[in-house]
């Protein structure tokens, strides 16, 4: 997925459903994909401001 918006739509839906679970391995599991999904979403907004040409 190219889009930062939808990664970190995707993000926050992680965060909302860490909190809705009782197993603390689950919720560490979706934190970490939360995390991992606003770390892409930031590279690539990063990328993009250095080569606009790449820009979709």
């Amino acid at each position: 997925m190219e889009d930062p918006q939808k990664l970190r739509e995707l993000a926050a839906w992680y965060r909302e459903f860490a909190e809705k679970t009782a197993n603390p391995s689950i919720w560490e599991a979706r934190l970490r994909m939360a995390e991992d999904l606003e770390h892409e979403a930031t590279l690539i907004e990063a990328s993009r401001q250095r080569h606009p040409e790449l820009a979709a």
